[in-house]
């Protein structure tokens, strides 16, 4: 059942992925390609987000349509989601009905949750929406004493120069290093980084779909999502010499950060 808290804010607001996410969340915009052809997380990614956690209590931020999600409910934890696009939110309901969703942003869960709620709130793939201030002074608020900050991101590996400027090309925003630390706040200890390197094989013709996923093709005008997808036409089949009926294998790293409430 969805549950829709009460957000603070206006309607624009509640829109948007998070207090740093100018100009309303693209994710409004996003179809079933986003579900399709969006990654999932690597099963000891997933576990290293929760090591150590005893019959945790998570909330996972963010939480789009439930890719994370679903990795969590199939290691036995139980989660509830936090999700700003309505898009999103059913997308989510359709495949996890059984899951707590609540519609609000990252600052939001101060407002939505009792404190002492969870033992982890899990940010994958979206942290670099939020307004990390007001996000950490709110997740300290609604986690147990000692409990846990997880911030992870699915990254095309860009140390192979084909897909550095594949990522360039689909123009997929900002590039995650594992030697970039998220600045966090005081309430946080130094985050610790795990790093999993795998590859994901797909169609060719597939690369189109994901390139229609990222925040940038959804902004774009018609024109403009046709000048996105020629380009990556005459990458993946002029530069590359890729055919559109075969299959490619796209190398990928997983970072999860963990950083405790002190």
């Amino acid at each position: 059942m969805v549950k829709f808290g009460p957000s603070p804010g206006s309607i624009t607001d509640k829109n948007r992925v998070g207090g740093a996410a100018g100009g309303g969340n693209p994710y409004t915009l996003a179809g079933d390609e986003y579900e399709r052809y969006r990654p999932n997380y690597p099963l000891p990614a997933v576990q290293a987000a929760v090591a150590g956690l005893n019959n945790p209590q998570v909330l996972d931020v963010g939480a789009g349509s439930g890719k994370f999600t679903r990795r969590l409910l199939a290691q036995g934890v139980a989660v509830s989601a936090l999700e700003p696009a309505a898009g999103m939110r059913e997308m989510f309901q359709r495949v996890l009905p059984q899951v707590p969703l609540y519609a609000g942003k990252a600052e939001d869960v101060s407002e939505l949750f009792a404190p002492g709620t969870f033992d982890a709130l899990c940010f994958a793939q979206c942290w670099h929406w939020v307004d990390r201030e007001a996000t950490c002074t709110a997740a300290a608020k609604v986690l147990k004493p000692g409990g846990r900050l997880v911030i992870v991101y699915n990254q095309m590996n860009v140390s192979f120069p084909w897909v550095k400027r594949l990522s360039r090309v689909m123009r997929s925003g900002d590039v995650h290093h594992p030697d970039k630390l998220p600045q966090l706040g005081k309430q946080f200890s130094r985050p610790e980084l795990s790093l999993f390197q795998w590859g994901m094989t797909l169609p060719v013709s597939a690369l189109f779909a994901l390139a229609k996923t990222r925040s940038s093709f959804l902004r774009a005008s018609q024109s403009g999502k046709a000048h996105m997808q020629a380009n990556l036409r005459s990458y993946l089949l002029g530069d590359l010499g890729l055919q559109l009926a075969g299959r490619v294998t796209l190398p990928y790293y997983t970072l999860v950060w963990r950083a405790n409430l002190l």
